[in-house]
């Protein structure tokens, strides 16, 4: 989590502070996994392992469907973009194809 030094001392004289902070990054058997925030704040700086999606492909990523691999990956995560906005991360399966790893909350419900 990404918080500020005066947020960390506030919270420290607060009673029964769980979390404080923005949830930006998750580090799983030495792969890095981004938030969506996460993935904003290093915008730019993205250069490998990175997928551009087409309009019709970010809503499905946002639904948290399952989307084709558009070119062969190596890495087991990818960060999506769509145009400037970038979507997070999402695990590369065998099968050749990316599930996001979008929060339940965050998602797009289905029709």
């Amino acid at each position: 989590r990404a918080t500020s030094r005066e947020a960390f001392e506030v919270a420290g004289r607060l009673r029964k502070v769980q979390q404080i902070g923005l949830y930006v990054i998750k580090v799983v058997k030495g792969d890095v996994i981004l938030s969506i925030e996460g993935s904003q704040l290093l915008d730019g700086r993205i250069v490998k392992n990175l997928i551009e999606l087409s309009d019709e492909e970010a809503e499905e990523w946002m639904k948290a469907a399952p989307i084709p691999c558009p070119e062969k990956i190596k890495s087991r995560y990818v960060v999506a973009r769509c145009g400037n906005l970038y979507l997070g991360s999402g695990r590369v399966s065998r099968d050749g194809r990316i599930y996001p790893q979008v929060a339940k909350w965050r998602r797009i419900p289905e029709e």
